[in-house]
């Protein structure tokens, strides 16, 4: 940023916040308004991004223990046996689970097809793409986890009453509601 187009702009800092810009400062090897510029810019891609909300219902669901975080390989091989081995009343058992979640998403006043996708997504089971209005994709995070991501989100939105049709691709969901 050229020097010309700078402002000069008075801020009002506590003594730790001070503490930390300069420890920042003297880290990086930048002066404390390199460091301020900085950190402005993270913060302002973060919000826009939507990074921080999003870090913020992870670490909700997370800290609750309704939740866990697992290494991708190992939840391949646990889908894999799954899909393998299990019998219909794990399905209905999952199914279930899903239509429990769905009452407390409910509570929660999450009705709409988009505003649960995404925060599904924040779990890290698919990622959500806007394919069309009313129309998602969940692209999924392996391909071996698809039923087991079906048969759940047919249980949430059968307690919340939401009337979903869904086609499968070989790594996605295609949700419309109906």
């Amino acid at each position: 940023m050229e020097v010309g187009k700078m402002k000069r702009l008075t801020i009002s800092l506590d003594d730790d916040t001070i503490v930390k810009l300069e420890e920042l400062a003297k880290k990086d090897g930048r002066s404390l308004s390199e460091v301020v510029r900085a950190a402005i810019s993270t913060y302002y891609d973060l919000s826009l991004r939507e990074t921080i909300p999003n870090l913020r219902r992870f670490l909700d669901l997370i800290s609750s223990r309704e939740y866990v975080v697992i290494d991708i390989g190992l939840w391949s091989a646990i889908v894999d046996e799954i899909n393998e081995k299990a019998k219909d009343d794990f399905w209905e058992m999952v199914e279930k689970v899903g239509f429990e979640h769905g009452l407390q998403f409910k509570e929660m006043g999450l009705k709409d097809l988009r505003s649960i996708l995404k925060l599904l997504e924040v779990t890290n089971w698919f990622k959500v793409k806007t394919i069309s209005e009313g129309v998602y994709g969940a692209v999924l995070t392996t391909r071996n986890e698809l039923k087991l991501v079906k048969k759940f989100l047919e249980g949430l939105f059968k307690s919340i009453g939401v009337e979903v049709e869904f086609s499968e691709g070989l790594r996605k969901l295609l949700l419309k509601r109906v």
